[in-house]
């Protein structure tokens, strides 16, 4: 499908007139207040998820979006804690992943909750995965 640019903010989408909330929120709004632990986890997992090419991260109170022309993953900034939705083609069978929500057409959101480094290195694997499955950029591999 082509691709729509809103005319207001210049996101661009899959769909035209996708209904969204223009611009792309604060950042820094949405870090303020949390723990520097966090904070720091949380940019090492943005700068991870944009190590394949450029993304686009819509911040809004405590979450963000993770996009290239669809949303690959989904942060929410907990108390002690990220937890990373990512939206893959395939489920995985991996016990790091505490919820798993199969849609009619096969979409599969994975969900895992990150407390330090050594976790979120072992979920990159996944996370450049959901960002290949939303840019279409080559073929999903198996892990």
């Amino acid at each position: 499908m082509p691709a729509w640019t809103c005319p207001d903010c210049g996101r661009v989408f899959n769909r035209a007139n996708t209904r969204h909330s223009c611009g792309t929120g604060d950042r820094t709004a949405m870090l303020a207040g949390k723990p520097a632990a966090l904070v720091a986890l949380y940019e090492e997992l943005e700068r991870m998820a944009g190590s394949q090419g450029e993304i686009e991260i819509v911040a809004k109170d405590r979450y963000a979006l993770f996009r290239t022309t669809r949303i690959f993953a989904d942060v929410v900034l907990m108390k002690d804690a990220l937890r990373l939705a990512l939206q893959l083609e395939r489920v995985i069978d991996d016990p790091m992943f505490f919820k798993t929500v199969q849609d009619e057409r096969g979409r599969v959101q994975q969900v895992v909750k990150l407390h330090n480094a050594a976790e979120l290195r072992a979920v990159e694997p996944y996370l450049l995965e959901a960002w290949r499955c939303a840019s279409k950029r080559g073929p999903t591999i198996a892990l």
